[in-house]
């Protein structure tokens, strides 16, 4: 049930998920979580002409320089399908099958354009620490989950290092050689280096994975959760050396940069210093980024719009007389660039792309 008088919080989603993480199972438990992510979709839609519509606002009120968007928070639309037996790679919209973000979409005479940074913070703290084996792989289109879970469990590396290794013949022995046998792309150990390794991205010690957001859907416990939290920070001895660098500088000094510049004061004890100035140096980064994006962007086509800012991806509107294709391939040419680190370690910023029409269908790209 909502709180009388206030809405949901993001603090009071947190301390829910914490209880998810601890093991806590109950009927409310999950009803109130499920209702924080759907709270507010409804109270920001107008209707005009028998359309309902909404009329986001743009605030550049984050610390890392990051737009907020309000008014509604649309990057905050739950992306789950209604539909249980539907799959992330195969979700196309229709009656029976659509999420919170998929009830919102060009208007007519319009279309978007979107596009997601792959890996984009990865990569930008593995190009700063001088990680050539990661950024090797990036280069390459190797799978980074695998390369790290193999280092992860002492396992030895495929002979295929693409996603291919899950499903070519080439790789049976290597798949049968883990006990129990590698599963393919979904294989539990891969999955879960993945996630602890996002759950640490930011954190000071392999106890932060229990932080993480919806870190307990990975069905572990907390001792479990920090066990596997230790096994990968111990696999990435190049990045963890760079990290203990930048909290110290960070911590001493008291403020952070990002790659172009971006300051930010820092208060508080040794360990928070330390964390928000990591943080800082790799999410300004990506909002630097993002910017240079908008700007050009825009300048070469004065007719769009932005749509959306969603840290590590962007959406604009444009009308339906620009091709889509060529449209694409422009943008294209300003997000998929060499970007090179203070350190002078350099990755490509590739991205992966999707258009949606006025009638809310969705392809990529």
């Amino acid at each position: 049930m909502p709180k009388r008088g206030r809405s949901a919080t993001s603090i009071d989603a947190d301390v829910l998920r914490h209880w998810k993480v601890l093991g806590v199972e109950s009927d409310v438990l999950n009803a109130r979580l499920a209702y924080t992510e759907i709270e507010g979709v409804a109270r920001y839609v107008r209707m005009m002409r028998g359309v309902a519509r909404v009329y986001p606002g743009f605030l550049p009120t984050q610390a890392s320089g990051r737009w907020s968007t309000t008014s509604p928070p649309l990057v905050n639309y739950p992306p789950d399908c209604v539909n249980p037996a539907c799959s992330e790679g195969e979700h196309q919209v229709t009656t029976e099958c659509w999420s919170a973000r998929d009830t919102v979409g060009p208007d007519p005479g319009w279309f978007w354009l979107h596009y997601d940074l792959d890996a984009i913070e990865g990569k930008i703290a593995d190009a700063d620490a001088g990680d050539v084996e990661a950024l090797e792989a990036y280069a390459k289109g190797w799978d980074v989950h695998t390369i790290r879970a193999c280092h992860a469990f002492r396992h030895a590396l495929p002979s295929d290092l693409t996603k291919r290794c899950h499903t070519d013949e080439s790789c049976q022995a290597w798949r049968e050689s883990w006990v129990p046998p590698w599963a393919g792309v979904e294989d539990r150990r891969r999955h879960i280096i993945k996630t602890v390794g996002y759950a640490t991205q930011y954190a000071i010690s392999p106890k932060g994975v229990l932080q993480a957001r919806d870190i307990e859907k990975l069905g572990l416990s907390p001792t479990e959760l920090v066990k596997f939290a230790k096994l990968y920070l111990k696999s990435r001895p190049v990045l963890v050396a760079r990290k203990n660098v930048v909290w110290d500088e960070c911590a001493r000094d008291g403020v952070s940069y990002s790659w172009y510049g971006r300051r930010r004061r820092l208060y508080g004890d040794w360990n928070t210093r330390a964390k928000e100035g990591w943080s800082h140096r790799v999410s300004a980064t990506v909002t630097d980024l993002q910017n240079q994006v908008l700007i050009t962007t825009t300048h070469t086509f004065p007719e769009c719009h932005l749509v959306l800012n969603s840290h590590d991806g962007l959406t604009f509107a444009f009308p339906v007389s620009y091709p889509v294709e060529a449209t694409k391939d422009t943008v294209a040419r300003l997000v998929e660039v060499p970007r090179t680190s203070p350190t002078g370690h350099t990755f490509v910023s590739t991205a992966a792309w999707e258009w949606v029409d006025d009638q809310l269908v969705k392809r990529r790209l």
